[in-house]
């Protein structure tokens, strides 16, 4: 008999945890994020970097060749916004806003040089040694074009651009301007909290 409960016993046991069903969790939405912040450090003290190169998509920039500094004459430059989730059937935008600067300085550096042995682009010219440089920020239609606020993720796609247009207004020794992206909730996705802002430092010498 009390082999009989036993077996009983563990039968229910057994059985009961043979029936817990463990489904995954899945998620289905939708989040946007800046490609700089996903790839690139936190500036000192920052939730976010401070990017002194010119942008380039899906990876890290490089402190040498092949990524030219951030400058005055760098023309239009491109921040990358991702689409984190499933493609959608239709466009899709993100909405960004403009921030201040939160340095006062940075260590700027220099521009690059030719080395042909390491695959290295047309040096920049006029050259510039790497400083520190005083951070004011960027003025809209003096140094750079006004922006739109909006960014489109085309549909069937991953992600979309920010076109920043640079102007040169003339060199200004000792000084570098700053450009802050936030994105923000205005458009049909949300940014994501930890990668919605990246600083852009151009150097206006």
């Amino acid at each position: 008999m009390r082999k009989t409960l036993l077996y009983l016993f563990l039968f229910l046991v057994f059985g009961s945890i043979s029936c817990i069903k463990n489904d995954l969790p899945t998620w289905n939405g939708k989040l946007a994020e800046i490609d700089l912040a996903a790839w690139n450090a936190n500036g000192a003290g920052l939730t976010y970097p401070l990017i002194t190169r010119v942008p380039a998509a899906n990876r890290a920039l490089t402190t040498g060749c092949p990524d030219s500094t951030l400058r005055r004459l760098s023309g239009t430059i491109q921040v990358r916004v991702n689409l984190v989730g499933a493609q959608s059937g239709s466009d899709e935008t993100v909405g960004y806003t403009v921030f201040s600067s939160p340095v006062p300085t940075i260590a700027f550096p220099a521009t690059i040089v030719a080395n042909a042995g390491l695959g290295c682009p047309t040096p920049q010219s006029p050259a510039a040694g790497a400083a520190t440089l005083n951070v004011l920020d960027a003025v809209s239609g003096t140094h750079y074009s006004a922006l739109s606020g909006k960014v489109t993720i085309p549909k069937g796609t991953s992600f979309g651009y920010i076109n920043i247009p640079i102007l040169n207004s003339g060199s200004t020794a000792g000084q570098a301007r700053f450009i802050g992206i936030r994105l923000d909730s205005t458009g049909s996705v949300r940014p994501s909290v930890n990668y919605d802002r990246v600083g852009l430092l151009i150097d206006q010498r």
